[in-house]
């Protein structure tokens, strides 16, 4: 009784929750979504782009992390930017969506200098919008 009144009060966050798939719809956007990116549209643009990748509700971004060396090409020391990432997802209408219906992102950086890995889920954005 108790995961039935979970389910209608909560059902995007019970969905994810309980581990149960993406909405049909959510699924194949973010499958077409990883392809894309792969053939160079969107944020693939970025020139520190490497791919993406989704699979089982979890739509991840690879990145290649550059030198925050000062003499290392382009030479700007870049601070971190998780809270200013986070901000972004959690304050827009198209990633909440996603988000709350159960859609996880990842942004996981390679390299030497890599930070660690920035995993964003509808639990993150408690407290930010």
């Amino acid at each position: 009784m108790r995961l039935a009144v979970l389910l209608l009060l909560l059902p995007c966050q019970a969905w994810a929750l309980f581990g149960f798939s993406l909405p049909e719809w959510l699924d194949k956007e973010s499958r077409q979504l990883a392809q894309e990116l792969n053939r160079g549209v969107g944020q693939s643009q970025n020139p520190n782009f490497l791919r993406a990748e989704y699979q089982g509700g979890v739509m991840s971004f690879y990145y290649k992390a550059f030198s925050a060396d000062a003499m290392a090409p382009f030479g700007a020391v870049v601070e971190d930017q998780t809270d200013a990432v986070l901000r972004g997802y959690c304050q827009s209408g198209y990633y909440r969506k996603r988000l709350d219906a159960g859609l996880v992102y990842r942004h996981i950086y390679e390299g030497p200098t890599a930070p660690p890995m920035l995993t964003i889920r509808a639990s993150s954005c408690q407290g930010q919008y």
